[in-house]
């Protein structure tokens, strides 16, 4: 099995990577389409068209950050980055539609307005640590 040479970031680990690299080139794998109707703000399309661009300008220390629908094509875009030379690079787990699981989003959305923080402790996990008790019903 071959190790990532790439972070896999489930979304609510975006936002602490992002507020560590505010200065992170964010890209969107989607079809221009979809982009155009909902992305993270500041973020570029990414395509077959600017791809060589991107990977060939851009300083291979700044920080990747590359979103697709579903966290496949993601994977492969990041894999390129890193063949390129990029060192610090993310793709998001579940893709846009980890984000807007209802497909409502529409236009540029902040970062902070779409991404979940850290994920509390789930009860059962609490109980299991021995950090506090919890109600069987509470629980499912």
């Amino acid at each position: 099995m071959t190790e990532k040479r790439f972070q896999r970031l489930h979304p609510e680990q975006v936002r602490a990577w992002l507020a560590a690299r505010p200065e992170a080139l964010l890209l969107d794998a989607r079809e221009a389409r979809h982009h155009a109707a909902s992305h993270l703000a500041g973020c570029t399309h990414l395509d077959g068209r600017n791809h060589e661009r991107l990977l060939m300008r851009k300083p291979k220390s700044r920080p990747v950050l590359i979103y697709c629908y579903h966290g496949n094509a993601s994977q492969a875009w990041a894999d390129m980055f890193t063949d390129f030379g990029f060192t610090d690079v993310a793709d998001l787990v579940g893709g846009w539609t980890a984000i807007d699981r209802h497909g409502q989003l529409q236009g540029p959305q902040q970062p902070a307005d779409v991404l979940p923080g850290p994920s509390a402790t789930p009860p059962v996990l609490a109980v299991w640590r021995g950090a506090g008790t919890v109600d069987q019903e509470d629980a499912l």
